[in-house]
């Protein structure tokens, strides 16, 4: 079985979401979701503001909330504001997927540890949190970050599965890390084709020259997950 959502591949993905909830309301053939699971998991998105992960699973029949200390932009679901740890470790959850910051985590911030004072402080305390996160009594559990120093750091972690938007039907390219437990791979869903520029391939999140248009003070936006990634994870992790 596989989710399908008609709608234009540069869509926002707020608008895609909503698309998505229309389509279901109004029964639309172009939405097929087989919602007949054996049971309805009780699912935490922790560190999630957009809502976008936690609505494809309540979409999908579960029961799903999110947790972060922003508000939540969506308002189609639960939301706790505040600090996750208490909310994973004081409920019983069937899969936690997380989305801890990765300021001091990500290779590409690294470098400043030696050259701003108090950085690599930080570092260490986003280690102890990915720990303190990943030694929940969650049995299923998908943390998400991008290339950074959690395996050269944390030798318990295991080896990443990295995804790319590209794969799951999204004109965008960001190399993320899916640290799993008790869940298989995300497999592909669909692959857009990139535009070559000088020979070298390009998405539509990217420049000619391959810089990020939502890089510098767009962090907020770049840390929303990929409609079609949260999608393909409701429909692989949720059957």
């Amino acid at each position: 079985m596989r989710l399908i959502l008609i709608c234009g591949r540069g869509a926002h993905p707020h608008v895609q979401l909503w698309v998505f909830f229309k389509t279901l309301e109004k029964q639309a053939l172009t939405i097929k979701v087989n919602l007949k699971y054996n049971y309805n998991m009780k699912v935490l998105v922790g560190c999630e503001f957009s809502g976008i992960v936690r609505d494809c699973f309540n979409a999908m029949g579960h029961d799903a909330v999110s947790c972060d200390i922003l508000p939540s932009d969506s308002p189609h679901g639960v939301h706790y504001q505040g600090d996750v740890i208490g909310v994973l470790y004081n409920n019983h959850w069937d899969l936690a997927i997380l989305h801890p910051p990765c300021t001091y985590l990500a290779s590409s911030g690294l470098h400043w540890n030696k050259k701003i004072p108090g950085r690599a402080e930080k570092t260490e305390e986003a280690l102890r949190f990915i720990t303190t996160l990943w030694n929940a009594p969650v049995e299923k559990m998908a943390l998400e970050n991008p290339v950074g120093c959690i395996n050269t750091r944390l030798d318990f972690m295991p080896k990443p599965q990295y995804v790319q938007p590209y794969n799951f039907g999204e004109d965008a390219s960001k190399k993320t890390g899916l640290w799993l437990r008790g869940l298989p791979f995300l497999e592909p869903t669909e692959y857009i084709q990139p535009r070559m520029v000088n020979g070298k391939a390009r998405w539509g999140n990217q420049g000619d020259t391959g810089y990020d248009k939502f890089g510098g003070g767009q962090g907020h936006e770049r840390s929303k997950t990929f409609f079609g990634i949260a999608a393909a994870m409701a429909d692989q992790w949720g059957s």
